[in-house]
């Protein structure tokens, strides 16, 4: 019996989910910039390899058609549904990794303009909650646009 054909590429692209890492998101990980920004570049591979993701997708479903395994469909169809499922479902958790980071952002802010508030006529109080108050501000800029 020949030995079962190895797939072609690379696997890290053609199935990114082999060895899937959780990563709890946290309220660390919304305030730390840089964890945040590697987290959404992870999320954006998918997206990047768009084209040959699709092109080995079609290319197994052919190969189940060939061996009788095929499904409902020309393999075109089925590879093509099969990657939108995983772009939807990519683009959804990103969407959520988002809304909560800017939503614990926002609630930081309100803290950071109530330490202002209560600061009052100190000088250097007031100095120290605006420059924090305004690193809070950039924060939630860059993860409404990162």
């Amino acid at each position: 019996m020949p030995p079962k054909q190895p797939q072609l590429g690379s696997l890290a692209i053609q199935a990114p989910s082999l060895t899937p890492k959780t990563v709890h998101v946290s309220p660390s990980t919304c305030h730390d910039i840089s964890a945040f920004k590697d987290l959404m570049n992870q999320y954006r591979k998918l997206d990047d390899t768009i084209n040959m993701r699709l092109n080995r997708t079609t290319a197994q479903y052919r190969d189940r058609e060939r061996e009788g395994l095929g499904g409902k469909g020309d393999a075109e169809e089925q590879a093509c549904a099969h990657v939108w499922k995983e772009l939807v479902a990519n683009w959804s958790r990103r969407t959520d990794i988002v809304h909560y980071c800017v939503g614990v952002v926002d609630s930081s802010l309100d803290e950071k303009r109530q330490i202002l508030q209560d600061a009052g006529d100190d000088a250097s109080a007031q100095r120290k909650a605006k420059g924090i108050l305004y690193a809070e501000e950039v924060k939630v800029r860059y993860l409404d646009f990162g």
